[in-house]
């Protein structure tokens, strides 16, 4: 007991009665207590799991990226990276360009490749909707929602993943408008089942429309989190597509690949300059279509995220919150309880801080503990997401120090005016407290 009596403690000495004491709080008030660690441990928990995610899907995105060259960018009808401040259903003036932009031809692919610069352009558009009121691939009564792909017949010289049986539609066939289809596994399978599905027809259309394409070729996306989660693939060429399944034109993008010599800015200098002229555009008047490189999707894309992560972030301070007002609470009953002591310190020599200095390290060993907590099931869970779901989580070493930052933080700020009150009583007074 000397030590909790004596006055001029060195800092161990404090950090170590601090804790101590918080354990003894912990077990005395087990209620207050636990809801203390429980509101700190779901601000953390959030926090943890959502930073886990949110890197993991960015790396997933910019590996989709970087996957198709760092000098690939797209070609749209409207500046898609501006998306979070347009409203399409809006008019021209409130809609952004989306509606007020003619969409573009899928000839003028055509036209962007014989540029010298260019190795490679091809137009390509991807649709889906929510399920029931998107397209649907169907045999028989068996039925599946899809992501359909309209694209060119060297699809799988820019994308990244691999045709593991069958072909991939000619020139030729794209060209004569033929109604083939490269389906993925999981498609496949829940179409056929064991059956080979080469050869055979599916039918694809939305709101009871439909057309008959014949299965050619099967697809494995790469891996990473969006083919995870888009489980179902399809993909026909987009002349028949625009031909036979009516596909809104706005949905209409062109992906280009530069030659391997010729700088980025060269090539998009040279596609915007040849776009103007295609548009028919006059010197002074704005572009009705956008140039996005890579970095550009991906800052739009971290924009997003960010977005999300603030959201989540401002839900965690609610369990902080919680966890706060514990603290407020636990320390109050021990200012109450330990005034005696408080009183005979002083008068042994203790200082004020060295009051507030204790107390403020009992709060903050609650809240730490609540962190902690926070963190091991934060783990569980990302582990568990890496091991049993296609979301990829990784755990940065900034969220595991802003995490037992913030625990801690917490416990210094709810726990400073109990400190603080803890540290003003005046000796003879708390000595006759009773």
């Amino acid at each position: 007991m000397s030590s909790r009596l004596g006055g001029g403690m060195g800092f161990l000495a404090t950090i170590t009665e601090g804790i101590a004491v918080a354990l003894d709080a912990l077990g005395a008030n087990k209620i207050r207590s636990g809801l203390t660690i429980l509101g700190v441990t779901i601000g953390v928990l959030v926090v943890m799991v959502m930073a886990a995610v949110i890197t993991g899907i960015n790396s997933s995105f910019s590996e989709i990226m970087s996957s198709r060259g760092i000098s690939t960018f797209y070609v749209a009808h409207w500046d898609f990276t501006s998306m979070m401040d347009i409203d399409i259903g809006g008019d021209d003036e409130e809609g952004g360009d989306f509606m007020k932009n003619e969409p573009l031809d899928p000839r003028w692919a055509r036209e962007l490749g014989r540029l010298p610069e260019i190795e490679k352009a091809s137009a390509f558009f991807e649709a889906g909707g929510p399920p029931g009121s998107g397209y649907q691939a169907s045999v028989s009564s068996d039925r599946v929602e899809i992501s359909l792909y309209g694209t060119g017949s060297d699809f799988l010289e820019i994308d990244n993943g691999d045709l593991v049986q069958g072909r991939w539609w000619t020139e030729s066939e794209s060209e004569r408008r033929t109604q083939v289809a490269v389906i993925d596994s999981a498609t496949a399978f829940d179409l056929f089942g064991s059956r080979n599905p080469l050869g055979r027809d599916i039918n694809i259309g939305r709101r009871g429309e439909s057309a008959s394409f014949k299965v050619i070729g099967l697809y494995r996306p790469p891996a990473n989190l969006f083919a995870g989660l888009a489980t179902h693939y399809v993909f026909v060429p987009f002349p028949t597509a625009d031909k036979v399944l009516q596909v809104w034109d706005r949905m209409l993008n062109f992906i280009v690949r530069p030659k391997p010599d010729v700088p980025l800015q060269r090539a998009l200098d040279v596609t915007h300059a040849r776009l103007r002229q295609i548009r028919g555009l006059k010197p002074g008047e704005e572009d009705d279509f956008a140039l996005m490189t890579q970095d550009q999707l991906v800052d739009v894309w971290g924009q997003l995220t960010g977005v999300l992560f603030i959201v989540m972030v401002g839900l965690s301070s609610i369990g902080l919150l919680v966890g706060g007002v514990g603290v407020i609470g636990i320390m109050m009953i021990s200012v109450t309880e330990r005034t005696r002591e408080i009183g005979l310190r002083k008068s042994l020599g203790a200082r004020q801080r060295d009051i507030m200095w204790q107390f403020l390290v009992e709060a903050s060993t609650l809240t730490v503990m609540g962190g902690s907590a926070g963190m091991l099931i934060g783990g569980g869970i990302v582990w568990a997401l890496n091991t049993f779901s296609p979301v990829p989580a990784t755990t940065p070493l900034w969220a595991i120090i802003a995490a037992l930052g913030a625990s801690a933080m917490t416990g210094i700020g709810f726990g400073l005016y109990p400190a603080s009150r803890a540290s003003r009583l005046e000796p003879v007074d708390a000595l006759r407290y009773e």
